[in-house]
């Protein structure tokens, strides 16, 4: 208790948390647009979570982007050359995994942070909002976007349906760990109770807690893109 609450008090400060997303925001603008304009051959999926990734980690999230995804150099090469040069790039195993994370965690915590809303808004006690929040996550990662990464890979949308799945059921545990060990034992000594929606505390926690499941699923993504499971950055 003595570490937590010496190492995440600025999480209630407003200066923090204000500046924390509007810089998520702004950066997450530059990196739809780089995306879609400049750095073109991301994976499609990808495309659409890295600027959620990037609103919820901030300055971590865009650094991410930067040293994992985008080129240096990237915006002067066209056509096949940008191709091979972005896959080249983003080849390295270690880049793979960090893609495939970003995509689960997107996913996951775009789900997660919506049934965490509607959660606090109708009083559930933590049981019955963490099952609801694994839930409603597991749904949005897996039938929007692991589905729609699993459809280039797979021969049929069966196919896809089951190995999309698959990753998902397997990659959701460990962030929903980390996100339930936030939720019952860091938020409360910190904020005294679970923060509502309309408090910037809610969001720093909600933050902390992605950050967090995207640690400690990390190391399950690698196995998952070893064998084949998940497909990595490209």
């Amino acid at each position: 208790m003595i570490m937590t609450n010496s190492i995440f008090p600025f999480l209630q400060e407003s200066w923090f948390v204000i500046s924390w997303y509007l810089f998520g925001f702004l950066a997450a603008v530059w990196v739809t647009y780089d995306e879609f304009k400049v750095n073109t051959n991301v994976n499609q999926s990808l495309k659409y979570g890295w600027p959620i990734i990037v609103i919820f980690f901030s300055i971590i999230g865009l650094v991410l982007y930067l040293s994992t995804c985008r080129p240096f150099g990237i915006k002067n090469k066209t056509g096949e050359e940008a191709k091979e040069y972005h896959h080249r790039y983003v080849s390295p195993q270690w880049k793979k995994v960090t893609g495939s994370v970003i995509h689960c965690v997107a996913g996951d915590g775009l789900g997660i942070m919506t049934a965490m809303v509607i959660s606090r808004l109708i009083n559930l006690k933590f049981w019955p909002e963490f099952c609801f929040e694994y839930g409603t996550g597991f749904l949005f990662g897996w039938l929007i976007f692991q589905y729609t990464a699993m459809k280039k890979m797979a021969g049929s949308k069966r196919q896809a349906f089951w190995m999309a799945g698959r990753a998902e059921f397997f990659s959701m545990i460990p962030l929903m760990l980390a996100m339930g060990l936030i939720m019952r034992f860091i938020t409360p000594q910190i904020a005294g109770q679970s923060p509502d929606p309309d408090t910037l505390t809610f969001w720093a926690y909600g933050a902390l807690g992605l950050f967090a499941g995207a640690l400690f699923t990390y190391p399950l993504n690698w196995w998952l893109v070893s064998i084949g499971w998940k497909h990595g950055m490209s």
